[in-house]
């Protein structure tokens, strides 16, 4: 079985800002992504990680090129946990 790459946190927010700014809903994202609604809405509350693959999907789909975009969506919150840990 494929083992899975696990990200950071998510921000929720920004990733419905971009959602709506590609003019979809959030069932129609999961369609195209393969996942379902639930899962999606899931993943977005915290309750699971998108891996890599559908992160990558996600961007594609909202299309979202650049890599900064990327990271402050999909691990905008693991830096400030690294920062706290290392003081």
């Amino acid at each position: 079985m494929e083992q899975k790459e696990r990200t950071g946190v998510l921000d929720k927010n920004r990733l419905k800002g971009a959602i709506a700014s590609a003019g979809l809903t959030q069932n129609e994202l999961a369609s195209r992504i393969g996942i379902s609604k639930n899962t999606l809405s899931s993943k977005m509350g915290g309750k699971g990680f998108f891996d890599t693959k559908q992160i990558d999907l996600i961007c594609e789909v909202l299309g979202i090129n650049d890599g900064e975009t990327k990271a402050n969506i999909f691990l905008s919150k693991s830096s400030q946990f690294r920062d706290i840990r290392a003081s």
